[in-house]
């Protein structure tokens, strides 16, 4: 009421439309990883992680509207990057934890004892990289940080987005699914052959 800008990360009733249609068994559309911030810059990544972390729990089918700054009203590359960051995070929450022999190593645990360690075991090698990594985040000693930079997560987002833009080659589409979109794309020229289709 202060300001009459829709807002996008209040927290008043989220989760509620989730809970209806899932009562109602029903798909539903989320809206999360959003910020009301007019930058990325803190209060960006906390609403997107919160809202982000309430709609999966809640069970949106689809949530929709990653990295929109400003109510909406603008988009950030950086921001997405953030965002995928957070739903990487998020994925391996809601995974679970496996337990079975393997995981529990309890051979191992009486192997090793109380006073050994565990750097240097077959299975360590074997299942240290099924832990989750960040791509962004930081999670590097503070000298090293600096060595690199010192940069920030907007900044470390930010070179992320150029890198993607630099390297990322798209997969490309199967050749009757293109074929048949070309066709669909000639039908709709033939109706309108004033105003021709961008090619594919």
């Amino acid at each position: 009421m202060r300001t009459m800008v829709g807002t996008y990360c209040h927290p008043d009733a989220r989760g509620m439309a989730q809970e209806l249609a899932h009562y109602y068994n029903l798909p539903l559309f989320g809206l999360a990883g959003a910020s009301e911030a007019k930058l990325v810059d803190t209060q960006a990544g906390a609403e997107a992680a919160l809202t982000l972390l309430v709609d999966t729990l809640a069970g949106a089918n689809l949530i929709h509207d990653l990295g929109y700054l400003e109510s909406g009203l603008t988009f950030s590359l950086a921001q997405l990057v953030i965002c995928d960051e957070i739903v990487s995070w998020l994925k391996h929450f809601m995974a679970g934890v496996e337990i079975n022999d393997q995981t529990l190593a309890l051979d191992l645990i009486d192997q090793v004892g109380p006073d050994g360690q565990y750097l240097d075991t077959e299975h360590t090698r074997a299942h240290f990289r099924e832990r989750w990594y960040p791509r962004v985040f930081e999670r590097d000693s503070y000298s090293n940080w600096r060595a690199k930079g010192g940069k920030s997560l907007a900044e470390r987002a930010a070179a992320r987005v150029e890198d993607i833009l630099a390297e990322h080659q798209p997969e490309p589409l199967p050749d009757d699914v293109a074929q048949t979109i070309k066709a669909i794309v000639r039908r709709a020229e033939e109706r309108t052959p004033t105003q021709p289709l961008p090619r594919l």
